[in-house]
């Protein structure tokens, strides 16, 4: 872990070379590391990586893209249902074509 190269990184995402310079020095975000460790301990995660979506959704270990997608449009489906509205008088498309 070369401090040089975080520095760097973090420049590189848009975080001031000063302000994570800081952050090898002090304890700023500790409590929140350990927050983390106490919650993946709650859930039972014991390996990395895992990957937690929506609180509902966990994958473990290097997976492929394919099931990091599978895991975000069931997550998205799920926060996001689709809602039919039928109308007996609405223009509607049926199986055999649309009518106007």
């Amino acid at each position: 872990g070369s401090t040089e190269y975080l520095t760097t990184l973090g420049s590189e995402l848009g975080i001031g070379a000063a302000e994570v310079a800081a952050l090898f020095t002090t304890d700023k975000y500790a409590a929140d590391v350990r927050a983390d460790f106490a919650e993946a301990r709650a859930l039972g995660i014991s390996g990395v990586p895992f990957f937690v979506i929506d609180r509902k959704f966990g994958l473990s270990g290097a997976q492929p893209a394919e099931t990091f997608t599978a895991a975000l449009n069931q997550a998205w489906q799920d926060a996001n249902p689709l809602v039919l509205v039928n109308s007996a008088d609405g223009e509607a498309c049926g199986p055999d074509g649309c009518a106007v």
